[in-house]
């Protein structure tokens, strides 16, 4: 086997390539790593504690893996703050930041299903790692495969010569929370907002369901219990498909609602999810539908222009909607555009060069909070806004849709010859038509994949996916018609 080290770190199959074993190959050669680091790019200082943070989230055996990983940083001299129970990873990106910590070690395999686990590392700056540091640790990581050795250290003997310290940032981030959402203001709607919260088994259960508590916000929860199995087998990630129990509690509060004869009831419920380490989000409106991404997150950068007046550009991802680019122009700023893959979305946060940042696989984060997505925040960013508008969620979109749209999106896995398409892609994009399907084109970007831009926003995307044998095609339009015609035909183009 070799260990592939991306942005979201390694991830491998519980008991089958993902072992105690191979997460202590893969910490020490994150420890090779950071000693070869001497500069903390944060503090522009010389590491001289050298802090690492190691969380896990609430699958199986997270908390002992985590321990392995422990045992291996202790060894090889590093402080350890190993948290005292499961962690969101938005708690772990503003912990990095609050210690000036080098980074954090995050067990962690997201929204991937319940047999999977991960070892995500994050750098000192809190975002996720970028490729030239993870190449360097996925060659370490494979060279010590070769030849397995590591120092290693016993948990309970680590915390006995004082080598780490358990700790909890919860309070610290829910503190960050309320510096950021205004929670008087969602009371003050308390009257027509009935919050249905659904952490589907994860880490935000204990953190989204405090931070209501605390500030007086009547609410619901579902699975707030952990469970390694994410609900007989699921993937804890916050997808229309995946929602349904969600969906089925809203409607049914709604129906009820509505069946009320005297009138006292004049909540509308919604609702709130977050994945499994709390860093994706999923919205469900009164009517039980799922809002898609690519809505939220246009919507919350015209919030927070025209209602929170923080004004400034927003990043997207290069498959993200141009909806975001739309608002953009209204007020006069600038997207910046991307690769697919939250570490150059988060280095733009990190760098101030943006106000929000955000993909259509469900991050997003904003400026002066952690460069890592935040599931929770958006959430709650999402109830601010009903708050703030007054209306259900279900007329919000339909009010912005009005102004901002029609547009829609579409993907398609298309199986392909990797070896074919990477030998003939360039020469298709240098002969790619002015006009296509009767659009003019006025634009080609080959920053991740090869994207075809027409008049009206609408575009192509063609990637080749990383993990599988497939060709991703994204496309967007002002009709589902147009989509699907641009899309057919792009894929005919590129097959040929």
């Amino acid at each position: 086997m070799e260990i592939e080290f991306g942005t979201s770190g390694w991830r491998g199959k519980i008991a089958d390539d993902f072992t105690y074993e191979n997460v202590k190959i893969v910490s020490q050669a994150i420890c090779n790593f950071l000693n070869e680091k001497k500069v903390n790019v944060i503090t522009n200082s010389e590491n001289t504690d050298k802090t690492i943070i190691i969380g896990y989230d609430t699958r199986f055996l997270s908390e002992e893996f985590a321990k392995c990983a422990s045992g291996v940083f202790c060894a090889n001299g590093f402080k350890v703050l190993y948290c005292e129970t499961f962690t969101p990873t938005p708690v772990l990106a503003a912990a990095i930041l609050k210690e000036k910590a080098l980074g954090a070690i995050n067990i962690t395999a997201s929204h991937n299903p319940y047999n999977y686990n991960g070892v995500k590392f994050s750098p000192c700056w809190g975002g996720p790692a970028l490729p030239e540091d993870t190449e360097i640790i996925t060659d370490k990581s494979n060279e010590l495969l070769k030849n397995p050795h590591y120092k290693f250290i016993e948990f309970d003997e680590a915390k006995d010569k004082s080598l780490l310290k358990e700790v909890s940032f919860i309070d610290y981030y829910i503190g960050l929370i309320e510096d950021k959402i205004d929670f008087n203001l969602i009371k003050s709607n308390g009257s027509n907002i009935y919050i249905i919260v659904n952490p589907m088994h994860g880490t935000s259960s204990g953190v989204i369901d405090k931070v209501l508590k605390k500030n007086g916000i009547d609410f619901d929860i579902l699975n707030p219990q952990r469970d390694a199995f994410f609900g007989a087998g699921k993937a804890p990630d916050p997808s229309d498909k995946n929602l349904a129990d969600l969906k089925a509690r809203i409607k049914e509060y709604n129906d009820k609602r509505n069946n009320n004869s005297d009138g006292k009831n004049k909540k509308i419920a919604f609702g709130l999810a977050t994945d499994g380490d709390a860093d994706r989000y999923g919205i469900i409106d009164e009517e039980g539908r799922f809002v898609e991404p690519n809505i939220i997150l246009p919507m919350l950068y015209n919030y927070y222009i025209s209602g929170k007046n923080i004004k400034g550009d927003a990043a997207r991802s290069v498959a993200t909607s141009a909806l975001i680019d739309r608002v953009a122009r209204k007020y006069g700023f600038k997207i910046h555009e991307t690769p697919v893959g939250f570490k150059y979305l988060g280095k733009l946060i990190s760098e101030k060069k943006v106000i929000m940042a955000g993909e259509e696989s469900s991050g997003l984060t904003v400026i002066n909070h952690t460069p890592d997505k935040d599931g929770i925040f958006t959430c709650l960013l999402v109830l601010e806004m009903l708050s703030f508008y007054k209306k259900p969620l279900n007329s919000l979109v339909k009010e912005f849709m009005e102004e901002f749209g029609p547009i829609f999106t579409k993907r398609i896995n298309e199986p392909v010859n990797r070896e074919k398409f990477k030998a003939n892609i360039d020469s298709k994009m240098a002969a790619f038509p002015s006009i296509f399907e009767g659009k003019k084109v006025i634009n080609k970007s080959f920053v991740d994949g090869y994207k075809i831009f027409f008049e009206d926003d609408a575009w192509l995307l063609a990637r080749l996916s990383g993990t599988e044998e497939v060709m991703r095609i994204y496309g967007e339009a002002d009709t589902s018609e147009t989509l699907n015609l641009l899309i057919e035909s792009f894929k005919t183009y590129l097959n040929k």
